[in-house]
């Protein structure tokens, strides 16, 4: 389980080839923004999310009428990524299809995951090719959790706040933990609302159709970390309730509507690529230590 430093004078971070997970954020000061995993709560850090997003039906998916096994979030979080190139600033780690990855999801692909400490900013980048020959469809999710307090934020009240003054409407997961076909009032007034851990007691709140492409988390006037989601529309937010974590999830893709199929075809939010194809996705952590 190898652990790769990436990082300069102002921000390092860690990424362990197992699961290609964000391992590490620390700022210059020494102060860890990244939850470090305690199976206490949740042992993860910032799984990576493919091919799928969120949950199935009886732990299956169907491609072509015939069913594969298939967890939730898909099977990159047990993955053993290559290490395609390491230097002092950036890593790329790669996953390629397998026998063992066919007997879950019949296609041929690449998945390269870059992170990158550019600045004050780490960026994960992920690059999804499809070297076969039919249209490959998939669904990708970053799965980062912070600290909550963030570092100096104490027992200060945390806010969640997204980059547009909007109120997006929250999906909730209802029957079977699928996603609910209908949507609730938003918990954000003007872009911001306060997490509290009642709010986590049916799991995640899901954003979906939102303006906004980052959101920020941790103390109004304080300490906080910003997340970009560019080129991701979908915004799950998750906690065990009562955590000492808040994770702040960019997804392409969800789980199937209460009711739905478990073609994967049919998924929400699919991507679909055709052969020859390559797909990027990207988000950013910047965390703003205290003063």
């Amino acid at each position: 389980m190898p652990i790769l430093p990436v990082g300069n004078d102002r921000l390092r971070a860690a990424v362990n080839t197992h699961g290609a997970e964000l391992w590490s954020v620390q700022t210059g000061n020494g102060a860890e923004w990244l939850w470090q995993g305690d199976a206490t709560w949740w042992s993860g850090r910032a799984p990576i999310l493919f091919p799928i997003v969120g949950r199935t039906f009886n732990n299956a998916i169907s491609v072509d009428g015939k069913r594969y096994p298939m967890g939730i979030h898909g099977f990159c979080r047990q993955a053993d990524f290559s290490v395609v190139e390491a230097q002092k600033d950036s890593v790329r780690l790669r996953l390629s299809d397998s026998p063992a990855t066919r007997e879950q999801y019949p296609f041929a692909f690449r998945l390269d995951l870059v992170f990158a400490v550019e600045g004050d900013s780490v960026v994960n980048r992920a690059e999804v090719h499809n070297p076969g020959s039919k249209p490959m469809p998939f669904s990708f999710g970053f799965h980062p959790a912070f600290n909550w307090p963030v570092p100096g934020g104490g027992g200060e009240q945390h806010w969640l706040m997204l980059d547009e003054p909007e109120e997006p409407p929250t999906t909730r997961l209802g029957k079977d933990l699928m996603t609910a076909p209908e949507t609730e009032p938003s918990l954000f007034r003007a872009g911001r609302y306060p997490p509290q851990p009642a709010d986590f007691e049916r799991d995640a709140l899901i954003l979906d159709g939102m303006r906004s492409r980052a959101i920020s988390f941790g103390v109004d006037g304080g300490p906080r970390v910003d997340v970009t989601f560019a080129d991701l529309p979908t915004l799950g937010l998750w906690q065990k309730p009562g955590a000492p974590y808040i994770c702040i999830e960019p997804w392409h893709g969800a789980t199937p509507y209460v009711g739905g199929s478990d073609d994967i075809a049919q998924r929400p939010g699919n991507v679909w690529l055709e052969p020859g194809a390559t797909r990027s996705f990207t988000m950013t952590l910047i965390p703003h230590p205290a003063g």
